[in-house]
């Protein structure tokens, strides 16, 4: 029974060495040893430092044959759906969109779809138990990085926006219906975590008495009170408003010409607000939409994307409880600072200053949040599976099963830290705008130029990194075109 037991030890330390569905972006070398996080540091560095180019051509090369031939666009998402996980697939998507190529970032997004209602579509077909397979016995002994990631559900939505946003930068009214899907699907998610919730919390009533009782005496919230207050400032995961805005925007756009279109272009601002009371863009058009566009001018949104997502580090900690001993390796999400703390655009002899729109640093601390009940079942679970290894193996035991924790450290890591809003009106003859970001003082940062559409309305993307701003723009629209 002892080597039975040390044989599903050492398998298990075997296994968490390995990957699972391929995560990677091919970045760094010796990627399979090194957490996800430091396997994504190259493109963090390169989007500071302004030099995202070098890398997504490296993120390309695995598209061109030997000989030398491109892969046609269908060939490129077989490949992409085929040997990849959603999550390097979105990660693609967002650094393509970040340095400006929109058709480029729409095939990723394109596939990052496909991929993931492939995944829903076989979620549920696996059963840990009959087989020793890669993910489950590593699993059951706390290699968590392992198992092939499953998207977050705040990761879902934005999958489904940035797409949109694609769109819409190419002037293309495909936007409209993609925006419907994420906002369905931001419901969709919400009901069904509140599902698993409980689903868990009728599980754990089930526990043994032993099991119920460590879980009530071990605290598993290791996070400042700075991460607390964060966390607090959105109710749950799914308040994100990003996709109402598109909504709103999509049907101011078509309002230009259809009057009956604007009122539910206002009530889809409302529903920002009711999201994110401090978007004051929002507000300002709830205002301003039933009225048109003042002759002579055209409309301009601006959508700006700052600093970096939280990161999930590793962090390791000891429990006691009684007699049963464990050292447990979490990941927490842990927030990247930005010293932007702000932006402004000049128009016209204007300027206005953005308004907040999506709290993504929230969203994503309010996230770990609501899912604590789960790490307190996974630490109660490392005490018994301690206790239980010790029983049989001495203190050696302990110390391998402490070994052999890989926690999750993966997520959406180009996601921003914040995403903030400007709206307004430019007379027809404006050719340029000017974006300006600032910190805590209200003092420059970092400027940019650019381009707005000739005729109609202009969608500006624009992304920031501290001292580095870019914007891009479409360059023409739907309304247009019809």
């Amino acid at each position: 029974m002892r080597l039975k037991f040390l044989f599903f030890l050492v398998l298990a330390i075997g296994l968490s060495a390995c990957a699972g569905k391929s995560d990677s972006l091919g970045l760094v070398e010796n990627e399979q040893t090194k957490t996800y996080a430091e396997a994504y540091a190259p493109a963090r560095t390169a989007l500071a430092e302004g030099k995202i180019a070098d890398l997504l051509v490296k993120m390309e090369e695995q598209f061109v044959t030997e000989d030398g031939d491109k892969l046609s666009r269908d060939e490129i998402i077989e490949e992409l759906v085929k040997k990849n996980s959603e999550l390097s697939i979105i990660e693609r998507g967002l650094l393509t969109l970040n340095a400006g190529n929109f058709e480029r970032a729409l095939l990723y997004f394109d596939a990052a779809e496909m991929k993931m209602e492939q995944t829903e579509a076989e979620s549920g077909a696996y059963k840990f138990g009959s087989a020793v397979t890669k993910g489950g016995v590593a699993a059951l002994f706390g290699a968590e990085e392992v198992a092939d990631y499953t998207m977050r559900g705040y990761e879902k939505v934005m999958l489904l926006n940035y797409k949109a946003l694609c769109y819409m930068l190419l002037g293309d009214r495909k936007a409209y219906n993609v925006t419907r899907r994420a906002i369905d699907k931001q419901q969709e998610e919400w009901e069904k975590f509140k599902v698993m919730l409980a689903e868990f919390e009728a599980e754990q009533a089930k526990k043994a008495d032993n099991e119920k009782e460590i879980s009530q005496k071990i605290d598993v919230d290791t996070r400042d009170e700075e991460t607390k207050k964060k966390a607090e400032l959105v109710p749950n995961a799914y308040v994100n408003p990003f996709g109402d805005y598109m909504n709103a925007l999509l049907m101011e756009m078509d309002g230009i010409d259809d009057k009956s279109i604007r009122d539910n272009s206002v009530i889809a601002y409302k529903k920002v607000l009711e999201n994110n009371k401090d978007c004051t863009t929002a507000k300002s058009a709830v205002k301003e939409v039933r009225r048109g566009i003042p002759r002579g001018y055209k409309l301009v949104h601006i959508i700006l994307a700052d600093g970096f997502a939280p990161e999930r580090k590793e962090t390791t900690h000891g429990f006691q409880i009684d007699k049963l001993k464990a050292v447990v390796n979490f990941a927490t999400a842990t927030p990247i600072p930005s010293n932007v703390s702000g932006a402004r655009v000049y128009y016209a002899g204007r300027t206005q200053t953005f308004a907040s729109l999506s709290k993504m640093e929230s969203i994503i601390l309010r996230d770990d949040q609501d899912r604590l009940p789960f790490r307190t079942a996974m630490v109660t679970l490392a005490l018994l599976r301690s206790g239980a290894a010790s029983a049989f193996l001495g203190d050696l035991g302990v110390n391998i099963a402490a070994a052999m924790q890989r926690p999750d450290t993966r997520s959406w890591l180009t996601l921003p830290n914040k995403v903030i809003v400007a709206r307004f009106y430019v007379p027809n003859k404006t050719k340029k705008i000017t974006i300006e970001t600032f910190d805590k003082k209200r003092k420059g940062m970092a400027k940019t130029n650019v381009d707005i559409a000739e005729k109609g309305p202009t969608v500006v993307y624009a992304v920031s990194y501290d001292k580095q701003l870019n914007a891009f723009a479409n360059t023409h629209s739907w309304i247009i075109n019809k």
